[in-house]
């Protein structure tokens, strides 16, 4: 009797110790779903990579952006400067220079100009900075056969507008690229801000080159400067009157909106009686180089 018991008791033990053994075999049994966070709430729930790299770029992103505003505005200044230096080169020498040496400027910050190209009418120009790769600002000035464009947007803009490859908006989620950036504003023309003198002087030099290309195809000078090919229109806020002109010599006058009862003047050949300024009389003393009331 005692000897089955303990047969029984034995096999009951071997039964038990094979359960475990056996478990693999049975039927798949599915836990139950659970939210980490509600067994746990001091464990972070792992997220999937794509959603961690989409987290990890628009955390890069917002913290670049200060950063390229700043490196933008950097650009900005060092063309805006370069715009005024250049029309002071051009008022004082009939040319612009592509020496930036010779000319009053200093870029600002980290930034960098080069020239794309320079005639003895016109320039443009590109500015970059280290903090933004890969992009640049333009501008230009003069008579250009195309403005230039920006390196990543291809942007462009009027003469004398600094434009810059800004970064565009975020687009949703699956959309297709856009062709183009969303319209940025730009900055007004460098231009506008140049000293009134010298933008008078500058459209005087502008009215020489027109007559002297008139002269070379009629033999004669043009008192209408609607006939004359000029590369570019006075500037904002300036006026200028031509009071002579005939087959020898031409003479003008420039007024600025801002200046009112002062001028510059300008002559050319061997006119009777040579103009002077307004406010203080000066009469210039070399032809094509025009003088201006302080």
């Amino acid at each position: 009797m005692r000897s089955r018991r303990t047969i029984s008791f034995s096999t009951l033990a071997a039964s038990v110790l094979l359960l475990p053994a056996c478990d693999g075999l049975l039927p798949d049994r599915r836990q139950p779903a659970f939210d980490a966070a509600s067994v746990d709430s001091g464990r972070q729930v792992e997220q999937p990579k794509g959603k961690r790299r989409a987290d990890s770029n628009a955390r890069r992103d917002t913290t670049a952006e200060p950063v390229a505003a700043s490196a933008f505005d950097q650009i900005r200044r060092s063309l805006r400067v370069l715009v005024a230096a250049e029309q002071g080169f051009y008022a004082e020498n009939g040319t612009y220079s592509g020496d930036l040496d010779r000319l009053p400027f200093r870029p600002s910050g980290e930034s960098q100009v080069k020239f794309l190209w320079v005639t003895r009418q016109g320039w443009a120009a590109s500015g970059t900075h280290p903090a933004v790769p890969g992009r640049d600002c333009v501008v230009f000035v003069g008579v250009a056969n195309a403005a230039p464009t920006t390196l990543r947007f291809t942007r462009s803009g009027g003469e004398g507008v600094v434009v810059c490859d800004v970064q565009p908006g975020p687009r949703a989620a699956g959309s297709s690229p856009a062709p183009a950036p969303p319209p940025v504003a730009d900055t007004s023309s460098a231009l506008d801000a140049v000293n009134p003198s010298v933008q008078m002087r500058v459209d005087l030099r502008n009215l020489a080159n027109a007559q002297t290309a008139y002269f070379a195809t009629q033999g004669i000078y043009s008192m209408r400067p609607e006939l004359l090919q000029l590369q570019f229109s006075w500037q904002r806020g300036v006026n200028v009157t031509l009071l002579n002109a005939d087959r020898t010599s031409w003479s003008a006058r420039a007024t600025h909106a801002s200046r009112p009862g002062r001028s510059c003047v300008v002559w050319y050949g061997s006119p009777s009686t040579r103009p002077a300024t307004e406010a203080q009389g000066r009469v210039p003393d070399r032809a094509g180089v025009p003088a201006c009331d302080d």
